[in-house]
């Protein structure tokens, strides 16, 4: 037996252990609420909506809806901060690392079996092996390999952060994150030298930059360090102010976007992604929203569901191309006019998330099948 588990040969904890720390549940709300809308963005994807011309009530409605669910990345960068901000660089942190790259890893498998079996596609050995350290047999794997730089840094930001001497001096952080990462996707977007360009910016192709956007790909940085103020300092706004807020920044930000890119196609501008300063304000809304829910009268089976589903949703994210890849074609050859599919919009993307669930659980299933596996090797060793 190891020196470090001679301690506590009888399961119980020493005198001095902390006491355990009551599991947040708005965390697993706002991570539940996150992963629900990567499989709702991706609707908006795989239906044709992007190569739809943006006119018409309907063309409203998807885009305010697009412009809801797109704050799903932002907020898991959030919770990383609200959740991580007092990690220390050391083995025992890195070492959880390996769970991630697992789970990518099978997540990975399952979508090289699908690709294989149901479209044909020829997968070697090397293709297998380039593929997920490419991050492209998983096609929306892309998280994870930003994940995992932003995985190696968290100690190191929270070092940074967390020697910061004030509360105003911290402000003075994320305004100086939020300038350079941010503000660029409104100031540096139009085109002012084009005749009448407020009228009709879906022509114009070209913009005038007003202010240096050259760190505006460290804009998840920005919602890390937003997560490790919000968890310390919080933000109080009244429920229903808040609630308020929310359906006017969607309506604010839809708006806007159905406007740069009217009676044309969708116009893809740093204005509708993840660094644009409308994502940022309405994921700090709606997280900071579930976050501060009282929750204590939510029974223990809907807090376990809730807590379930947050286990699950890193392997929900990235199995869901599968039922994506499985499903919309069916949607596009029975609805061949785009505009018509938003009411199936209540049918596919459920669907694509329950199926997604329960491939995530299987994934589940076998790390720990074979963390179990691995567990008694190692006990086995130790007794030997």
């Amino acid at each position: 037996m190891n020196k470090s588990d001679s301690f506590n040969q009888n399961n119980e904890a020493p005198a001095s252990a902390a006491p355990k720390k009551a599991r947040n549940i708005g965390a697993d709300v706002v991570r539940c609420i996150a992963c629900f809308s990567v499989v709702s963005v991706h609707f908006f994807h795989n239906n044709g909506f992007y190569e739809n011309i943006v006119a018409g009530r309907r063309m409203y409605i998807m885009m305010l809806l697009r412009s809801f669910f797109v704050i799903c990345v932002p907020l898991f960068m959030l919770l990383s901060g609200y959740l991580m901000r007092n990690k220390k660089p050391s083995v025992e942190y890195y070492k959880k690392l390996g769970k991630t790259i697992f789970t990518y890893v099978l997540a990975s498998g399952a979508c090289i079996l699908y690709s294989a079996l149901f479209l044909k596609e020829t997968w070697s050995a090397a293709n297998v092996i380039f593929g997920i350290l490419d991050y492209t047999a998983s096609p929306y794997a892309w998280y994870v390999e930003m994940y995992i730089g932003l995985f190696l840094l968290i100690p190191f930001l929270n070092i940074l952060y967390n020697n910061i001497p004030s509360k105003n001096l911290k402000k003075v952080l994320l305004l100086a994150l939020i300038i350079s990462t941010i503000l660029p996707s409104v100031l540096n977007t139009f085109d002012i030298n084009g005749e009448s360009w407020w009228k009709n910016p879906a022509m114009y192709a070209s913009y005038n930059k007003l202010i240096p956007s050259y760190w505006t790909a460290m804009y998840p940085l920005t919602y890390y360090f937003i997560g490790c103020y919000l968890a310390e300092y919080g933000i109080n706004i009244k429920k229903g102010l808040n609630a308020l807020m929310i359906i006017a920044t969607v309506l604010v930000f839809g708006t806007f976007c159905f406007w740069r890119s009217y009676n044309s196609v969708y116009i893809w501008g740093e204005w509708g992604t993840y660094s644009s300063l409308f994502v940022l304000i309405l994921s700090v809304l709606v997280f900071t929203f579930f976050i501060n829910l009282n929750y204590s009268k939510v029974p223990k089976w809907l807090q376990a569901v809730f807590k379930k589903i947050s286990a699950l949703s890193f392997g929900v994210y990235l199995v869901s191309w599968i039922f994506d890849n499985a499903f919309y074609p069916y949607l596009l050859q029975k609805v061949p006019q785009m505009t018509d599919r938003l009411p199936y919009y209540f049918v596919m993307v459920p669907l694509v998330f329950v199926c997604s669930l329960l491939l995530s659980w299987v994934i589940e299933l076998v790390q720990n099948a074979v963390g179990l596996i691995r567990f008694k090797k190692i006990k086995k060793e130790e007794i030997s």
